[in-house]
């Protein structure tokens, strides 16, 4: 088990002494959607004054049915408080971003939007050096920016924390299990069916990502969903542009979708997984683990469930900080 070291401790000491740094709104093009994104630069660099690029960046993603306001924000924050630039966006589909129908789930396209947001950073020659742009995700971007980083060798580090595959969730009971092919099959067809619907009325069908209210969290509700009823309903984490829904047959997009299956064309980059000792979701970062190439890690933050490290950084910040410099 890993616990903070005296170092972290003063570390985040001197993180809360420093200067909270402000977003720019940007914007940018995905697949032809448009994509809003919040842009973190350290309070030491001049965007306006054109010079020899030399800092790194950070693409942040954010959870599924998230916005860039909740925790992919904060990280984003609190990462360039250390010295990196860094853009948290809305996926296309979501919050501020472009694309119909609305709260549609799709990984390829998810996956395409973190694409795009590495164009997008290499494109600020005056601040950013394009050979050190790394990508964090958090949840189902912890499926997504490696799912991109298999591909796309811009992608210079590679780091997930509390990491969802959102293909294996649908293909799986819970993720962890075997396939129910029956019920997934049975799934599919009812997709399907929306799509006619979808074309004969226009109607989108939504469905929730996360209990609405305590009355709907029962004692077989998987914790991760629980406790995403505290964060996403509550002032903790609410949002007006994250209402906790997604178009249902988004499953139909999901179901053949495999976040890890290509882990090893990431090496030699390296790839940091963090995740929380008491989260229900580890088996999605040890797979992630297991199929990925060195250089490596896996790293485990004690007593801290899924949803606890939307907003407790006290012990991911520092491990991020400094696999981000090492790497990039």
């Amino acid at each position: 088990m890993q616990f903070p070291t005296l170092s972290s401790i003063l570390f985040l000491a001197a993180v809360r002494q420093s200067h909270a740094v402000s977003p720019k709104r940007v914007e940018f093009e995905s697949n032809g959607i448009n994509v809003v994104g919040n842009l973190f630069v350290p309070d030491s660099v001049n965007m306006d004054s054109v010079r020899h690029a030399s800092l790194p960046a950070i693409v942040v993603g954010h959870p599924w049915s998230g916005v860039k306001e909740q925790t992919s924000g904060l990280y984003a924050r609190q990462l360039a408080e250390n010295g990196f630039v860094t853009l948290a966006f809305d996926a296309a589909y979501q919050g501020e971003s472009g694309g119909l129908p609305r709260y549609l789930e799709d990984p390829h396209q998810r996956t395409e939007d973190v694409k795009y947001a590495v164009s997008y950073l290499s494109t600020l020659s005056n601040i950013v050096d394009p050979e050190r742009i790394g990508a964090l995700g958090i949840c189902a971007s912890g499926g997504y920016v490696p799912y991109a980083a298999q591909t796309d060798k811009r992608i210079k580090a590679i780091a997930t924390v509390s990491a969802f595959d959102v293909g294996r969730n649908v293909q799986e009971a819970w993720g962890g299990g075997e396939v129910n092919y029956t019920a997934l099959n049975h799934m599919l067809s009812v997709s399907s069916q929306m799509r006619t619907v979808e074309a004969e009325t226009g109607s989108i069908e939504l469905a929730y990502a996360m209990p609405m209210t305590p009355e709907q969290i029962t004692s077989d509700t998987p914790t991760m969903y629980a406790e995403g009823y505290d964060y996403y309903r509550t002032p903790r984490g609410m949002h007006p542009r994250s209402p906790g829904v997604y178009v249902a047959r988004s499953t139909e997009l999901m179901a053949t979708y495999d976040s890890f299956l290509a882990m090893r064309l990431i090496s030699p980059r390296p790839v940091l997984l963090i995740y929380g000792s008491r989260a229900d979701t580890i088996h999605f970062s040890k797979r992630a683990y297991e199929l990925a190439a060195e250089p490596k890690e896996l790293f485990s933050v004690p007593n801290r469930t899924h949803i606890d490290l939307y907003d407790s950084t006290d012990v991911t910040l520092p491990k991020l900080v400094d696999f981000m410099r090492k790497s990039l």
